[in-house]
């Protein structure tokens, strides 16, 4: 468990380090739930077309404003995309295919080294949502994976902007956005 923010498995939380700065916990407390997809959803879109989905959406951060937060190098770049769609594949119930090779996922681990403000997350979701549609994802899977990505999507932010909350954006805000009507 990440300070009480692990959603694939459940375990005792560790302290929190002293040396690392992290969103404060009442926070994170208030975020939405999230709403894990189906069961069957993996088995409807296959762990294939979400490397596909991982793979498309790094190579659009390659070129957006938090590119930054990428490797530049290939290869790098190549591992850390086979690592997430390693964890996106488990997190929509894929089998334990992350955990196997890396351990326990942990985001506050994983995004530790990383300022990811809300900036960098709506960036991040907005490239998800322009992944599904330059691959056609398919329209009634949407509304499921949205609903999961999204407020996934809150956890990731560890440095909280003073001036700005954290932007919603809802399934019900975006479909048409998504040609739903």
């Amino acid at each position: 468990m990440c300070h009480g923010h692990h959603f694939l498995h459940q375990s005792n939380p560790k302290p929190k380090s002293s040396q690392l700065k992290w969103s404060r916990a009442d926070a994170k407390a208030k975020l939405p739930s999230i709403i894990r997809p189906s069961s069957h959803f993996l088995e409807k879109i296959g762990a294939d077309t979400i490397a596909k989905i991982v793979l498309h959406h790094h190579r659009l951060l390659q070129k957006s404003s938090i590119a930054h937060l990428y490797p530049t190098d290939e290869v790098h770049f190549l591992e850390g995309v086979t690592k997430a769609s390693q964890f996106l594949i488990e997190a929509l119930g894929g089998g334990e295919v992350y955990t196997s090779v890396h351990g326990a996922p942990c985001m506050c681990r994983t995004h530790a080294p990383f300022s990811i403000d809300d900036h960098a997350r709506e960036v991040w979701l907005m490239n998800y949502k322009q992944t599904l549609h330059d691959l056609c994802f398919p329209k009634e899977l949407i509304e499921e994976f949205w609903n999961w990505i999204e407020p996934f999507s809150l956890r990731m932010v560890n440095h909280k902007s003073a001036t700005t909350h954290l932007k919603h954006f809802s399934y019900e805000a975006m479909k048409a956005e998504f040609g739903i009507a």
